[in-house]
């Protein structure tokens, strides 16, 4: 890890945080920004975008940081989540750092849980937006995940 511009960088190019903030606009409307960093803190991009968005609009929404996960390749994976919600993206009136990567009317609790349960597998079925380099990097990804050991039921601790 290195300091650029007050900033924490990861030192490793594929590590990075895939992140899901909400924002509640002044009108109320609910909004999510999905998107990742390399930062080793989703909080320095979360306060980027809210100073991106106040030098715009003149105020500042309400934002909530709902996920901040490490993930192997973040590029990726937030290409995957971008093409499972661009039926719900939201555009603002004006452009501002971070506005092209809002979604509007999503079932947060389904969200939050896709990436909680998220498995690199499920990058391959984005064969139309995956470059051929990049099956080598999906293939490191998935063979480095471990899966979750399951419980039988006799296994139970209590």
């Amino acid at each position: 890890m290195f300091f650029s511009k007050g900033k924490v960088v990861n030192s490793t190019k594929q590590e990075g945080r895939v992140y899901i903030f909400r924002f509640t606009l002044e009108d109320g409307t609910l909004v999510w920004k999905v998107g990742m960093t390399n930062s080793d803190r989703a909080t320095d991009r979360m306060f980027e975008v809210l100073r991106s968005f106040f030098n715009t609009y003149r105020y500042s929404p309400k934002c909530e940081l709902k996920r901040d996960k490490k993930v192997l390749i973040p590029g990726l994976v937030e290409k995957h989540l971008h093409r499972l919600l661009e039926d719900w993206s939201h555009k603002f009136n004006k452009p501002f750092g971070g506005s092209t990567e809002f979604f509007h009317n999503l079932d947060e609790a389904v969200l939050l849980d896709y990436l909680d349960n998220f498995e690199y597998k499920d990058l391959l079925k984005d064969q139309v937006t995956i470059k051929e380099t990049d099956y080598a990097l999906i293939k490191n990804a998935i063979n480095t995940q471990v899966p979750q050991p399951s419980l039988e039921l006799d296994e139970i601790p209590f």
